[in-house]
């Protein structure tokens, strides 16, 4: 009976046991592979453009924890790791048996010190799954698991796995976050000594931690016992002997760098999907500190004026990398709102967006750089633009409006630009969150929409990169990724983009002595100011070497200051960071005009056109061939004074007359040097004997400037009687007298620069002038009655 039972037990054990191996084959070759990996949550580290850590973040479950692959983990980390761990790593099946059996008797049998067995491959599947090690079934299962990874994991795999989930102290996991964490260096530069370690402290993450004082000596005295075992296998090590007795010099996650704050926040929302992991950054971090430096120091010497906060911005235009910039002066800082990103944030431009007004005049053929423009009161509409300083200048150059920037001579250029506006300009720039066209009016050419910095500057890049617009980088993977500059297109001509910078950079720099003006004619500057209405923002941007620099000082707030001008508040700090660069070298190169339809030609330098035979002073100055408006200038007169009466005599005498040159400038202009305190001489009547057969065919004739055919224009029934319309024109410096007529028939004579008002009556009429000299215009007219 006792024979039946035994062998019915016998048969029991048996029937269980190959049903557990059958099972157990089951499971190790069917069960799907385990992801050892990826679930983990990690950390994702931004460096600048040469490898230096800007900012580490902490995974999703508030660890530091970055994945780094096994070729950049050092071969160091790796043999001092089995070394310590696990010798039989690259033997064994995933599970160390013999260790195991030994470390079960000694720990459970002999009830003495308790003996670890585990494995890499173990410690592993602990560290992925989360188990239970101190009691039974959580050790089956982790056998169960390191012989699972094994079935379906190469042991460099494995290894990998291992040295990015172990723990080395506090919140630090995987090799990479606690090689940046701890010495501030990427795990593949770790040396001997760190290597070693490091090797240490997973180990007993918690007593080695190395931030710790009371771990450095038990890891000072283990390293010194792992080192003398390394020896016996890498004897050239010898020479670390003395470094090995050093003092342990670690650092703490409080010690972690927090770079280029606004640039590092505004690249995690503008890639919302970025994955965890290691990403270099556009970013330079010596001009990062440059910015920082200079705009520390440049507002705390201008508070007393009223100056708390600056943005500033460093693109590159030959790459359009983002290589420094600076959201606001001090992140930290809540009384000006300092985590605000003044670069991303929208302001009004002020006078900044100008040069473009200018370039795209040039492009419709409206100017070139030495044009003359009239600086003088002009309405248009409802709107009278005025100037900042609430004078007007007269006549002047296109070149000198531009760095004068002065109001009216841009608007008025913007109001006759017929092909593209500088609306279409910024649609096509991708400027964000502009209104209609008509919401802004001719108030755009004085900053009515908003920017951001970093839109102005890539407007400005444009310019120096010849009328072709590209977007910006901020990432270097960017730069080989099919998507770089994928929105790269031409919005001015190469000619008209290289004349506007031509005219920027005859802008002066402010706070200069003479023997940095001296250094700096060896590299020119394209640059602009611009202050917003009632001085909220000053703004200083341009083009040097192979960079865009702008500088914004104001308040978040938008609260304005009398202080808050760009020339006096954004343009010194905008110099001082040129000199800075240019101190360390990195002012290099300038913008070629070499293969472009520029042609180079004598200018009469007071009227802005080819010179005639009588222009007193020529300059050289640059056009586009076949589109600037070139003409040869007709100002500089010769005529012939009578000797005895000193008038103007129709023919030449030898005897009788001599020759005199006059400037025969328009009335209007004419006008506007008096105003500006400019008094031109004006050439003699004619003699008595000239008749108006003769002076009719000299000089120029009149310019009607109202009415205008362009224009219907309607008089109400109810006040018919009391309606007028202004008839007005040019005219010629030497005519006196203008005579009205509508059809033919007289209506009135006034002095030149002098209105006529016509009573209207309803229909279409011919409206003609006539001077005292003989020359005459003509222009439509027609009025329309309404109730």
């Amino acid at each position: 009976m006792l024979l039946r039972l035994n062998k019915k037990y016998r048969f029991i054990i048996k029937t269980i046991f190959f049903t557990t191996a059958l099972l157990a084959m089951l499971l190790y070759f069917f069960v799907p592979k385990p992801d050892i990996t990826h679930p983990i949550s990690y950390s994702t580290a931004f460096y600048d453009s040469s490898g230096k850590l800007l900012r580490l973040n902490l995974a999703a479950d508030d660890r530091y924890r970055l994945w780094t692959p096994i070729e950049k983990i050092p071969l160091s980390v790796q043999q001092a790791t089995l070394l310590y761990e696990d010798q039989e790593f690259y033997q064994h099946i995933g599970v160390d048996f013999v260790a195991l059996t030994n470390a079960f008797y000694t720990s459970y049998i002999k009830r003495s010190r308790r003996v670890g067995a585990s494995t890499i491959t173990m410690q592993v599947a602990r560290l992925r799954y989360g188990m239970n090690t101190h009691v039974i079934f959580g050790k089956i299962e982790q056998i169960f698991r390191a012989l699972q990874i094994e079935r379906y994991y190469s042991k460099e795999q494995i290894l990998e796995a291992y040295f990015n989930l172990a723990p080395y102290g506090s919140n630090v996991e995987g090799i990479g976050a606690a090689s940046l964490i701890y010495f501030k260096k990427p795990a593949i530069d770790l040396n001997l000594p760190e290597s070693l370690l490091l090797s240490l402290v997973p180990q007993n993450p918690s007593k080695r931690n190395p931030v710790k004082q009371s771990a450095k000596i038990v890891l000072l005295k283990t390293r010194q016992k792992l080192f003398e075992r390394w020896l016996e296998e890498h004897p050239e090590d010898k020479s670390w002997s003395a470094a090995m007795q050093l003092p342990i010099k670690v650092y703490s996650t409080s010690d972690l760098p927090f770079e280029a704050p606004h640039f590092i926040n505004n690249l995690q929302n503008e890639y919302p999907h970025l994955k965890p992991g290691e990403y270099k950054t556009s970013i330079e971090l010596n001009l990062q500190y440059l910015l920082e430096r200079h705009a520390t120091n440049y507002i705390n010497r201008r508070k007393r004026d009223g100056l708390n906060n600056t943005s500033a911005i460093l693109l590159n235009y030959k790459t359009m990398e983002v290589v420094a910039e600076l959201g606001s002066v001090d992140f930290f800082n809540n009384e000006i709102s300092g985590q605000v990103n003044g670069v991303r944030a929208k302001r009004s431009p002020g006078s900044t967006l100008k040069p473009f007004i200018y370039a795209l005049a040039i492009d419709e053929g409206l100017i070139h750089p030495l044009t003359l423009v009239k600086d003088a009161p002009k309405r248009f509409g409802g709107y009278t633009p005025e100037n900042y300083d609430q004078q007007f200048l007269g006549p002047i150059s296109a070149t000198d409006s531009l760095v004068l920037s002065r109001n009216v001579p841009a608007v008025n250029l913007m109001y006759r630009l017929k092909k593209v506006g500088l609306y279409d300009l910024l649609v096509a720039a991708d400027i964000k969150k502009l209104k209609p066209k008509a919401f802004y009016g001719l108030a755009l050419a004085l900053g009515g929409n908003e920017v951001t910095m970093l839109e102005l500057v890539k407007l400005y890049a444009m310019l120096a990169n010849l009328g072709v617009y590209q977007d910006d980088i901020i990432l270097k993977q960017e730069l080989n990724s099919a998507n770089k500059n994928k929105t790269q297109k031409r919005l001015l001509s190469p000619e008209a983009a290289y004349l506007t910078l031509q005219m920027l950079s005859k802008n002066n720099a402010v706070d200069e002595v003479d023997f940095q003006k001296d250094s700096r004619q060896t590299y020119p500057v394209y640059w602009k100011t611009g202050t917003s209405f009632a001085f909220r923002d000053a703004w200083s941007v341009g083009i040097v070497g192979p960079y865009v620099l702008a500088t914004w000082v104001g308040n978040f707030s938008g609260e304005g200051h009398p202080s808050y001008i760009g020339r006096q508040a954004a343009a010194p700090l905008f110099f001082e960071i040129i000199r800075s660069l240019e101190s360390y070298g990195l002012i290099k190169g300038d913008i070629k005009r070499s293969g472009l339809n520029l042609r180079e030609v004598d200018i009469c330098s007071s009227t802005g056109d080819l010179p005639n035979a009588h222009c007193p002073k020529t300059q050289k100055g640059l056009f586009i061939a076949g589109k600037s408006p070139i003409k040869v200038s007709d100002v500089h007169r010769e005529i012939y004074i009578d000797k005895a009466s000193g008038l103007r005599a129709c023919q030449y005498n030898e005897a009788t007359t001599t020759k005199d040159i006059y400037e025969f400038w328009s009335s209007d202009l004419v006008r506007l040097f008096k105003q500006a305190g400019i008094i031109k001489r004006q050439p003699p009547e004619y003699l008595d004997s000239c008749s108006i057969n003769d002076t009719s065919t000299l000089g120029s004739a009149p310019t009607i400037t109202s009415p205008s055919s362009l224009i219907s224009y309607t008089v109400r029934a109810s006040k018919l009687k009391r309606e007028s319309i202004p008839f007005s024109a040019t005219t010629d410096t030497d005519s006196r007298v203008l005579y009205w007529f509508v059809d033919n028939s007289f209506v009135g004579k006034v002095k030149r620069d002098t209105p006529l008002f016509w009573q209207p009556q309803v229909g279409e009429f011919d409206v003609k002038v006539v001077d005292n000299l003989g020359r005459s215009a003509s222009v439509a007219l027609r009025v329309k009655l309404v109730q």
